[in-house]
């Protein structure tokens, strides 16, 4: 009899050192403890990479602090006046819109193309899938620089194709034209992956049946591509126009491995003028006000393309 009962009482003490203290409490809750104890590690390490480095952001653009050594000062809005009065940050954003529209728009329309063609049941799909998708997960610093060979004023691929048609080599790094044109080219190759794996995703969410109910019907394919294709994909398409405007808004990986803002200032965007106020010119308050305004901008795209989009096609 002894035995058993102290079975009972190692059997219930099993479960936890707080059932030993609390049973009731611990029966009561031991689904919230249990989720507590596995999502813990990951909300202390969000608090204090991501959550920290945010709050910190914000707080940084309202105070004036240049330098290392130099003391934060508290200035209100000023840096925020700043940021919508300099000509110099109002034509970063707007460079930073202009060339990621023309990525986004690449993006969108060569990666709804790809994954038209992805979705073929043709043998091999799943190869030429991971083909699209390897410049998504490519080393951006590896592939910077290869691209960077390849447009190399003296013995780059580009001008020696161009010295084989007989045409005069370019100096690419002194023409806003084509270092837009290499920026544009090198992210669209980099993102367009990523976005035809969304269109994939949402093509592949269509019921088949559809199809082949509107083929009995006798509808042709342009047909059951415009009635049927197109309205499946709303849902996708609203995300895939706000991944998109994020990831064009936020463009800065080529800027800095390529361009680095060249020639004279012309393609320098958002995103790498902040970076050059924190690290460059040690101006952490305007670095953290340009850091607020994007997001704001960012967040505002997002709920209003949601509101206008979402309600209106019913999501």
């Amino acid at each position: 009899m002894g035995k058993a009962d102290n079975n009972k009482v190692s059997l219930s003490g099993g479960a936890g050192g707080s059932a030993r203290f609390f049973p009731g409490w611990y029966r009561r809750h031991r689904e919230g403890v249990t989720a507590w104890l596995l999502l813990g590690p990951i909300l202390v390490y969000f608090l204090i990479f991501q959550g920290f480095p945010i709050i910190f952001g914000f707080l940084l653009g309202f105070f004036r602090w240049v330098g290392v050594t130099a003391a934060p000062e508290f200035c209100g809005l000023a840096n925020y006046l700043t940021f919508f009065t300099e000509p110099m940050y109002l034509l970063a954003l707007w460079r930073a819109f202009y060339i990621g529209s023309l990525v986004m728009a690449v993006n969108i329309g060569v990666g709804f193309a790809g994954a038209v063609l992805l979705n073929l049941p043709i043998r091999g799909r799943g190869v030429f899938r991971t083909i699209w998708y390897i410049p998504v997960v490519t080393s951006t610093v590896a592939t910077s620089q290869m691209f960077l060979i390849f447009i190399d004023p003296s013995v780059g691929v580009a001008n020696r194709v161009l010295k084989q048609l007989g045409l005069t080599p370019v100096v690419w790094f002194y023409s806003t034209f084509w270092m837009v044109v290499w920026i544009v080219l090198y992210s669209s190759w980099r993102g367009i992956g990523f976005t035809a794996i969304l269109w994939l995703a949402g093509l592949q969410a269509i019921d088949p049946g559809l199809y082949e109910a509107a083929q009995i019907d006798g509808a042709g394919a342009w047909q059951r591509f415009w009635h049927i294709t197109i309205p499946g994909l709303k849902t996708i398409a609203i995300f895939v126009l706000v991944t998109g405007f994020i990831g064009a808004l936020q463009i800065f990986d080529p800027v800095l491995f390529i361009s680095q803002g060249m020639p004279w200032g012309t393609t320098e965007v958002i995103i790498y003028r902040i970076f050059r106020d924190f690290y460059g010119d040690f101006n952490f308050g305007m670095a953290g006000a340009g850091s607020v305004i994007v997001t704001l901008i960012i967040v505002a795209f997002t709920v209003a393309t949601f509101r206008l989009l979402g309600e209106r096609r019913g999501l």
